[in-house]
Parts: structure tokens; sequence; C-alpha cells
């Protein structure tokens, strides 16, 4: 049974000032990246959907799977069906649809969810103490009545209200930890948000060609905006 991961990156994110893609978590890393590696421990293939900076998050994340919806102004529902079809033609029985803010949770908890589903099921999620949390799961027929359904939804949230979801209790917060603001930023991880370092690349003689930055590790510091923020 194969799973497929899609994380929704194609929001403007204003607050944050830039992508949250690219914003470092832990590491060294991108929240993109974080969550890559999640899921792959996970056993998941894994395919970002992007937009906004969308040449931005490409070349730093030139080794993940990503696909473009070029109207992600539209809504997050959008984002969601572009990672559907792409997640189709890569065979996915399973579908695990998580935003890319929310990169804190476990590996752990992915094996239990994905070994939670059984061929009766059609969707699950987690929760954390009650509140529900990503990611969604669906099975391969679910994915499918939610990428041809068109109720006039914009929102993952109001989307899957047709389906059958079963809750799954679990012991990870990351499962409801949602890094949208730079003050759930600095309270987290005692800093202003940061642009995670470029990825190193190899040029002549192995050599890094993406600069000092790269080569020490340093993150430049990010400007935050106080504007509202639109959906991934």
């Amino acid at each position: 049974m194969k799973a497929v991961a899609i994380i929704l990156a194609a929001g403007e994110a204003r607050k944050m000032g830039y992508s949250k893609a690219l914003i470092e978590h832990e590491g060294g890393k991108s929240f993109l990246q974080s969550l890559t590696s999640t899921f792959g421990k996970a056993g998941c293939s894994v395919i970002g959907v992007i937009g906004k900076d969308a040449d931005a998050v490409r070349d730093q994340h030139p080794a993940i799977h990503l696909v473009e919806n070029e109207r992600w102004q539209d809504g997050q529902l959008g984002s969601v069906k572009a990672g559907l079809e792409a997640a189709f033609e890569d065979g996915a029985d399973l579908v695990l649809i998580h935003p890319v803010d929310m990169p804190a949770l476990r590996a752990s908890t992915l094996k239990t969810l994905i070994k939670a589903m059984g061929d009766s099921v059609e969707a699950i999620r987690p929760e954390f103490e009650s509140a529900s949390g990503f990611p969604i799961i669906l099975s391969r027929g679910a994915a499918e009545r939610l990428r041809d359904r068109d109720s006039g939804e914009t929102q993952l949230e109001g989307a899957v209200r047709g389906l059958q979801v079963r809750r799954i209790p679990v012991k990870d917060p990351g499962v409801v930890v949602n890094i949208n603001t730079p003050e759930t930023y600095e309270r987290l991880f005692g800093s202003a948000p940061k642009l995670a370092p470029p990825p190193k690349r190899r040029g002549k003689k192995g050599e890094s060609t993406t600069g000092s930055s790269a080569s020490t590790g340093a993150s430049a510091p990010m400007e935050a905006s106080s504007e509202g923020m639109s959906g991934s």
C-alpha cells in the first residue's frame, strides 16, 4: 500500500514575511525539509504544493517533488487538488494532507495513523487533548471524491466535512502545533523567524557553490509583517 504525503506550502504567509516553506525549523532544515524527512521516515513519498515564491522554494528544495498551484490565491483547496492529481499519478493508495506550518509532528505518530487505516475507513485524522489535528489521511476513493467535488468550498476543512472522518487520539502535540505567526515562532525557538540556510550544491572539486552562508550554516534574519495571512 503506497502512502503519499501532500504538504501544502503555496500560501502567501504575510505575517511571517516570506513563504513558510523557507523558514528554518531546526538543524538548518526548513519547515518543508523537516516535514519531508519526517514523512519519509514513516515510509511516505512526499509531494510539496507551492505557489507564492515558487522559484525560491524550488531553489531551496531541489531534491523534493514539487508541483505548482498557479491559482494559489483562490484558496487552499486548489492546492489540495493539485497535490491529489500528482499523488494519483504517483500511484497513491493512501494520501496524507498536511500544512507546511505544522512541522513538529513525529514519524512514530504517522506510522500509528497509517496503521489505523483499514479497508472500511475512508478518512482519519489525529486529535490531541480533544483538538483535531493533521495530517488528514484519505483512502484512494475518498481522495478521488475530494478531488472531484465542486461544492464552492475553498478551504480543506470545509471540503472534508462530507467525508466520514474517524478521529484517532494521539500523544503527539505536534499534530496541533501551528507555527503561523512570528510570535508563535519566537515563543517556540527563542528568536524571530529566519530563513533556513541555502542548500549546499556540489561545485568543482566538491566545493559548495552557494556562498559563505551555506558553508557556515548561518541563517538570514527575516522581517515579519503584521498583516493577515492567507491559507496554504
